[in-house]
């Protein structure tokens, strides 16, 4: 079963109100279009520059979705974002010396000059995009991830309201998508075009796992495809019910491997709230933040 699915990563006022995202347009302001770059430098003594220094040999990117679960602002201060996106799109693997083959050591010795003991830096960044093209920088350290529920929460800083946690679906429930699937997606100040669809809920089901560690999944008929990581699924009241965060190998070309799949798989309402409880508490014990869980357990 495992085969069988693909993980897609190509990447409020505090005492006021709480913004209510039921219209499309205004759950297009909660959403947001992740960039993940990790810089990849060689460190070491150089023989052409006689120095110790870093050189960049490449820079790695990928496009995911996300969605602002959480958002305070008080006056004076920098507003503190929640950004839920995919697990899969926070995560930055491991880099060292043995990662690459002999050409491209032979490259760094030869043509760069790193003739002795060198060493991989593996350096991230990510920014996200709101609907109106505006950038800001995100954390790298997740203040939550699950490997399970493939759920990740990272923080940023730019006072767009908050989705609110909805009630569980059930099967048949017809749910709606906003994501930026192979990068579809273009902000702007006129408020940008987005990404939006429906499907139906179908229901959740264990994924085996020869770790012993089954996978709960939620399953829904909703168009997705590399870049959707991460992306948000509603109900029609415009609450955060769930995060897709696969789709289904079968519909991608063995050829090209292109997938456009009209069934994706995601996280569930409780994993989503699980993480993002996860985070706040995480939060809570390394920075300050007003919490109400009001917010969450609806």
């Amino acid at each position: 079963m495992f085969k069988k699915i693909f993980f897609i990563a190509i990447l409020g006022l505090i005492g006021g109100c709480v913004a209510n995202t039921k219209h499309p347009d205004d759950i297009k302001k909660s959403f947001l279009m992740i960039h993940k770059s990790v810089k990849v430098q060689v460190c070491g003594p150089n023989s052409s520059s006689n120095i110790n220094e870093c050189r960049t040999v490449m820079t790695m990117r990928s496009t995911g979705s996300g969605a602002v679960v959480w958002n305070e602002f008080e006056f004076g201060k920098k507003p503190r974002t929640l950004v839920l996106t995919a697990n899969h799109v926070c995560e930055t693997e491991e880099i060292t010396v043995k990662s690459f083959d002999k050409s491209f050591l032979k490259h760094v010795r030869e043509n760069l000059g790193f003739l002795g003991e060198f060493v991989i830096n593996a350096e991230p960044k990510m920014t996200v995009v709101d609907h109106k093209g505006n950038s800001y920088e995100a954390t790298t350290e997740a203040w939550a991830r699950d490997v399970q529920s493939d759920t990740c929460i990272v923080e940023s800083s730019m006072n767009n309201p908050a989705l609110n946690i909805g009630s569980a679906p059930a099967y048949g429930d017809v749910l709606f998508n906003v994501a930026a699937p192979k990068g579809i997606f273009h902000g702007n100040s006129r408020g940008g075009g987005v990404f939006y669809t429906n499907g139906l809920y179908n229901g959740e089901f264990m994924m085996p796992s020869t770790k012993g560690q089954d996978r709960l999944f939620a399953m829904y008929t909703i168009s997705a495809a590399p870049g959707s990581s991460g992306s948000p699924v509603l109900n029609n009241n415009g609450e955060i019910i769930g995060m897709i965060h696969s789709i289904d190998s079968r519909y991608c070309c063995p050829i090209t491997g292109l997938c456009n799949s009209p069934i994706s798989y995601g996280a569930t309402l409780e994993q989503v709230r699980g993480t993002l409880l996860e985070a706040l508490a995480a939060i809570k014990r390394g920075d300050k933040i007003l919490f109400d869980y009001k917010r969450i357990n609806q």
